[in-house]
């Protein structure tokens, strides 16, 4: 069942690129050695101490690692980005530009912190964020993606036009309305294929000259008036144009996202090792893991000794690979039961809490006591259960 394990692990990672390479780590293990294995175990150690240290900086949840592959794809490709595309980029560069200073903080505590931390974070602390791009994104991309007015003069320009046009054909379309005299038919300003048309439900005979856009038995009929064609195809030009302001101020975007492309890149991949550890440390801090002991058949004199601290300088890596070593975690639990522990723990736990407040409503609106009774008899019986766990 270890890719169960493999599962629980990498759902505590905040990025679904960290959950896939935790898993993928996981599924390798049979080929990890001895050294590595020590490696692997300081990088977890190094991620409860930052985790202790760092409060909630380290949550790698807000990052949408999804959009900024697709970013760099797309802007290596030579295909012009999207709008929020551009924002997971300045996502994470400040969550980077944060996540440093975080660091420094926490290595700058004792001399034992920044030994443990320096070989996990050296490479992010490292890496470049340019707060230019960061800006020049911002100027131009709004938080939701979309294209801000002040990215072009043409844009606010075009912008302002589109506005102008839907207002008159607003206004034109109340007045037909309300000049149609005819009181057995409904009529509604509506929207087809991005023009202005004025939908008649009831009675078809209609007052209004114009084309007939479509037509239906229940949908009722929606008549484009003759008047108002020449607007919409201002409008829809207008709108062509907006379009293409849009396109060029993403254009110029991406000629200057290319150029921090490959600090983007580092940044990306440094970002989601650092989720893929942080991981497996969010997992050992939730069902309280303990740092085990590896040990290393010391062959020339016959003797098993701990390695866990020792330098192997005297050992060749490729004879450590192929030296048998040994695992030691005294008074381990199987971690699948201990997964399942603690979700009947906290099961009970919100059952027991649910039942206490529908007796408390109970009592306070006096309603049948046999239920009450009966709900209390429950209760006694999750709290016998709970004082199992």
């Amino acid at each position: 069942e270890w890719g169960k394990v493999c599962r629980a692990v990498a759902s505590f990672a905040g990025t679904a690129h960290g959950r896939e390479a935790t898993e993928k780590q996981l599924w390798g293990v049979e080929s990890v050695s001895y050294e590595r294995s020590r490696k692997l175990l300081r990088e977890t150690e190094a991620a409860v101490r930052l985790l202790g240290s760092s409060g909630g900086a380290l949550d790698f949840s807000g990052l949408d690692t999804v959009a900024v592959e697709s970013a760099i794809n797309c802007v290596s490709g030579g295909s012009v980005i999207k709008g929020q595309e551009a924002m997971a980029v300045v996502s994470l560069m400040l969550f980077v530009e944060s996540l440093q200073v975080t660091i420094r903080a926490a290595m700058k505590q004792d001399e034992d912190s920044h030994n443990l931390l320096l070989p996990l974070t050296e490479t992010i602390l490292d890496a470049v964020v340019s707060k230019l791009l960061v800006k020049s994104i911002q100027d131009v991309i709004d938080d939701d993606g979309s294209v801000k007015d002040t990215a072009s003069p043409e844009l606010r320009r075009y912008r302002d036009q589109v506005q102008a046009l839907e207002s008159r054909l607003c206004q034109l379309m109340d007045k037909l309305i309300r000049n149609a005299d005819n009181e057995a038919s409904l009529s509604e300003v509506s929207i087809v294929n991005g023009r202005c048309c004025i939908k008649i439900t009831g009675d078809k005979s209609s007052s209004f000259d114009g084309l007939l856009l479509s037509s239906g038995s229940d949908a009722g009929s929606m008549i484009e008036p003759i008047i108002a064609v020449p607007l919409n195809d201002e409008l829809q030009g207008a709108r062509a144009l907006v379009v293409r302001a849009e396109l060029e101020a993403l254009s110029k975007l991406t000629d200057k996202i290319l150029l921090e492309l490959d600090n983007i890149q580092i940044l990306m991949q440094e970002t989601v090792t650092l989720d893929k550890v942080t991981a497996r440390a969010r997992y050992s801090i939730a069902y309280d893991g303990t740092l085990p002991d590896l040990y290393l058949p010391n062959i020339e004199h016959g003797i098993v000794n701990a390695a866990k601290d020792e330098p192997a300088s005297t050992t060749s890596s490729a004879q450590l690979t192929k030296r048998p070593w040994k695992l030691f975690i005294p008074n381990a639990y199987h971690p699948l039961l201990l997964q399942q522990h603690q979700e009947n723990l906290r099961r009970t736990k919100k059952d027991v809490a649910s039942a206490t407040a529908e007796i408390r409503r109970r009592r306070i609106y006096g309603q049948d006591i046999a239920e009450e009774d009966q709900l209390a008899s429950e209760l006694d019986f999750m709290k016998i259960r709970f004082a199992g766990f």
